[in-house]
């Protein structure tokens, strides 16, 4: 009985051999076509595009909520890019407000602010106002009126003026003992002015409207002045110091 359940194997064992015999002497002679088959199947599948896990989508940045100017005061400057700002285009006269990075920006705010906020209320003018004037006029300090003269609001030689003068760059500039001296005459002088007693009883604390009347009367030389004390203003949040009990 088993010699009949294998006899029959047999055939089926030499047809097998048979095949591959066949199937060796095929590759045998066309090796060189299947070769560069497999190639092209191996480059096609080395480009296809991976598949992204979904732990990798990128999420959507939460903004944070912006940080209040009076919180800055004793902290580490940010940046507001101030740099990147699109440039306003530069009057036929006028000086260009150079290029001034934010950590000298904050410092020089913060050594002002409460000046500013005291000037306020002797005067009325907004401290936003008077310190982004301040920033523009001195170049946030590194002006020559301001290294040399102490005057950081560019205030020039008038004849009623008592004080110490000095000439930079062709022109006669007051010249003040100290940085704050310059602030309060800034006020004093142009609070004799029938304009500011009307920008005061009609703009009272907002500080667009005052800047809007400064520049009509030409208190800076810096081209684009409304332009550049609103950015100022506006990117560090300098209105915040025109709130009552700002400093306190």
């Amino acid at each position: 009985m088993f010699s009949r359940m294998f006899s029959g194997t047999a055939p089926a064992v030499a047809g097998g051999r048979s095949a591959l015999g066949l199937l060796w002497r095929l590759v045998r002679r066309h090796w060189f076509k299947l070769a560069l088959v497999l190639l092209v199947l191996l480059a096609l599948w080395r480009r296809r595009p991976p598949s992204q896990p979904a732990e990798l989508v990128p999420m959507t940045p939460v903004k944070e909520a912006p940080e209040r100017f009076t919180q800055r005061l004793h902290t580490a400057p940010q940046s507001a890019s101030l740099v990147d700002a699109p440039a306003e285009p530069v009057a036929a006269a006028g000086i260009r407000l150079p290029a001034i990075d934010d950590a000298t920006t904050v410092a020089f705010l913060q050594r002002f602010a409460r000046t500013a906020v005291a000037e306020q209320e002797r005067f009325g003018m907004p401290a936003s106002v008077l310190l982004a004037s301040a920033y523009i006029n001195s170049f946030a300090g590194k002006r020559n009126c301001a290294t040399e003269a102490n005057n950081y609001v560019a205030l020039r030689c008038t004849a009623d003026w008592p004080g110490a003068v000095i000439t930079l760059d062709g022109g006669c500039y007051r010249r003040y003992n100290t940085a704050w001296e310059s602030l309060r005459d800034f006020n004093v002088y142009y609070s004799r002015k029938a304009w500011y007693a009307e920008l005061k009883k009609n703009a009272g604390r907002d500080w667009k409207k005052w800047l809007k009347g400064l520049a009509a009367q030409s208190v800076s030389d810096v081209a684009n002045f409304e332009a550049e004390a609103t950015r100022i203003i506006t990117a560090f949040r300098v209105y915040e110091l025109d709130e009552p009990g700002a400093m306190k």
